[in-house]
């Protein structure tokens, strides 16, 4: 057993990763960076090790005590011989749609939004000008941008309803990371 192993059994917080069975394994956690002068930024993203036999992915969501981040990269460590990850913590839930033709009674084709995923805890950002400065890819009706798995399935068009209100994937980008995409949301005029 390793020093970094016996450290995180004995010291590390209880972590769960949301899989299907959850698993259960123990995290050291802090954030990535104090020197920012975006008090959201420096609240927001973390790094941290997990026992490697967790496998932890790029993609997961991981819950310690009632805070959710959404791992963005791992690799293991050889020091450690463990795990080390980064991750975003969750900020947000949305729900994500998606517009499918069914037919109804008298068989005609209808249109309505089929709840894909109801309950998707991600991390978002608000586009302000700042934002829009340091970022030239984003499109000019950018509202939102979201930091969600790859396992969603998301695709253009795609409806994200974030505090009651509808928005629409205007563009997905992959952002090197290998489990999660990068989603910009507009205002969704479409009608429900």
């Amino acid at each position: 057993m390793s020093y970094a192993e016996k450290f995180l059994n004995s010291k590390g917080q209880d972590c769960i990763i949301d899989r299907v069975p959850p698993i259960s394994t123990k995290v050291s956690i802090k954030r990535s960076t104090k020197a920012s002068r975006d008090l959201g930024i420096r609240e927001s993203y973390w790094e941290g090790l997990i026992l490697a036999d967790s496998n932890l992915k790029s993609g997961e969501i991981i819950t310690i005590r009632d805070n959710k981040y959404l791992v963005q990269s791992t690799n293991y460590d050889p020091a450690s011989m463990e795990y080390a990850f980064f991750s975003a913590k969750c900020n947000a839930t949305i729900q994500h749609k998606r517009d499918v033709e069914e037919i109804d009674d008298s068989n005609n084709i209808i249109q309505v939004w089929e709840t894909i995923n109801p309950d998707v805890a991600c991390y978002g950002e608000i586009v302000t000008s700042r934002i829009r400065q340091e970022e030239p890819g984003l499109l000019d009706n950018t509202i939102y941008i979201f930091q969600v798995p790859k396992t969603l399935g998301v695709i253009m068009l795609d409806r994200f309803v974030h505090s009651g209100k509808n928005y629409e994937v205007v563009s997905i980008d992959n952002v090197g990371l290998e489990g999660v995409d990068r989603i910009q949301l507009a205002v969704d005029i479409r009608t429900d």
